[in-house]
Parts: C-alpha cells; sequence; structure tokens
C-alpha cells in the first residue's frame, strides 16, 4: 500500500497535489476526481486509490488496478486559456509527465498515440483525459494516470503489456515513482499553457516513420507516422504521399 506520509511530505508538486484524496478501494478515481470537480475542487486536486475496480481508458475500455500493484490517479485541471480544440492535448501531458519519470529511472518508454505509454513495445500506462464543459466555457479537465508497477499484467486483447518492474529487473516505490510522475506532469503542464510543449513531445513518438492502422470504429487507413500536431492530432503520410490529420478523440492507432 502507498505511504500516505511519504506522499503528504512531498505534496505539493507545483500546482499539483494541493489537496490529496486517497482511498485504499475505489471505482473510478476520474469518477471520484470529477465528483471534487463540481463541487468546487480547486485546481491540483489529487486522487489516489491503492486498488481500483472499475477504471476504465478510452472508448470504455476497462483499466483495472489490483491493490498494490501499480498507480492510479486523477487529477483536477482548470486550465485557463485552453481553446476547445487543444483540450485534447492535456492527455500528451500525462503521458510526458509519466514518460519523463520511467525515463529517470534509467528507461526508455514511449508514447503511443493517443494517450498510452510503452516499454519495449509493451504497455504500461494509460491516460484518459475528461473535459467538463458549461456551454462553450471550459469547467474542468480530469486527468487520469494509469501505470502498472508492481504486477505483470495480464496481456491486453489487442497489445501486449508490462510493469515498470517488469522492465527494470528491480523493485520500485510507488510514492517515489508518483511524485515524479506529478513533477514532470506539472513542467509539461506549465509548458502546455505557455504554448511551448511542442514539438518536443514528438521526441517520443513511438512508430515514428513507420507503417501503422488508424481506425475510428467505421473504417481505417494505413499510412507513415509523421509527427504531432499542436492539438494533439497525430500527422499521417497515406496514400500517394498525401498528409493527413486524425484527431486524438475519435481514433486508435496499431503498428503494422
Amino acid at each position: 500500500m502507498l505511504s500516505l506520509e511519504e506522499l503528504r511530505a512531498g505534496l505539493p508538486v507545483g500546482k499539483l497535489g494541493v489537496e490529496l484524496h486517497f482511498y485504499p478501494s475505489l471505482g473510478s478515481t476520474n469518477d471520484r476526481a470529477g465528483e471534487l470537480a463540481r463541487a468546487g475542487a480547486p485546481e491540483g486536486t489529487l486522487v489516489i486509490a491503492d486498488e481500483q475496480t472499475a477504471g476504465r481508458g478510452r472508448s470504455g475500455r476497462q483499466w483495472h488496478t489490483p491493490a498494490g500493484s501499480g498507480l492510479a490517479l486523477s487529477l483536477v485541471l482548470r486550465p485557463a486559456g485552453l481553446k476547445s480544440g487543444e483540450v485534447a492535448a492535456l492527455g500528451l501531458i500525462g503521458a510526458m509527465g509519466s514518460i519523463d519519470a520511467l525515463g529517470e529511472l534509467g528507461l526508455l518508454p514511449e508514447l503511443k498515440w493517443p494517450n498510452d505509454v510503452l516499454l519495449s513495445g509493451a504497455k504500461v500506462g494509460g491516460i484518459l483525459a475528461e473535459a467538463s464543459w458549461t456551454a462553450s466555457h471550459l469547467d474542468h479537465v480530469i486527468l487520469g494516470i494509469g501505470l502498472n508497477v508492481k504486477e505483470t499484467p495480464l496481456p491486453e486483447l489487442d497489445f501486449p503489456a508490462t510493469s515498470v518492474e517488469q522492465s527494470l529487473g528491480r523493485p520500485v516505490a510507488s510514492e517515489v515513482l508518483l511524485l515524479r510522475v506529478l513533477a514532470a506532469t506539472d513542467r509539461w503542464y506549465a509548458r502546455l499553457i505557455e504554448g511551448k510543449a511542442h514539438p518536443d513531445w514528438e521526441s517520443r513518438l513511438a512508430y515514428r516513420g513507420k507503417r501503422v492502422a488508424i481506425s475510428n470504429g467505421k473504417g481505417e487507413r494505413v499510412g507513415i507516422v509523421l509527427g504531432l500536431t499542436r492539438q494533439a492530432g497525430i500527422r499521417l503520410a497515406v496514400e500517394g504521399d498525401e498528409q493527413v490529420v486524425f484527431e486524438a478523440g475519435a481514433y486508435q492507432l496499431r503498428p503494422l
């Protein structure tokens, strides 16, 4: 179980962790953070669960975190000045924060667009950013981050999975990793608000220069990965070297 004493001693980290809500077991940290946000919780409010029984990823996929096995956390963000087309980029800052934190351990993580973190080609983490609007005003965004730390999870149906400790070959203190994730995410959040995050996040993009398939449930297109846009879309070269941008909210990617 996470040590609350160590977490409280290290919080807040920049704007993040100003208010801590910890649960031994919780259905979904994103759902709980959303409830707190609607009740007026300040930006940087952090929700952590040692066990998450009904977590989810994009497109309704499940993300279960057994007790003591990994990190399941959500943050309340209230970004000022972001346009509707830029909200998807908040998911990238959670991914890049996780990538930087894992890099500090000596690992070489990559971003699998739009919201997964890979180690040696296997999924070690996932990010889910959920925005809440009042008319055209962005009220808040819940940024959920899940990382497999202690145990090797069962392979996903469509993608292999791994854990931090399996990749590293030694134990990792979850509290230390969590604080590193928060510190790196805080830095990326500031850079995003300042308009300085792109193109740096392209440096960890998986499959650059390789063929992938992009689908949205209605159809599929094949192309070569070129990079990312400022709005977190992905740029592909498709038939005849035509460049096409696919937005993060609607599409899934798989390598070929």
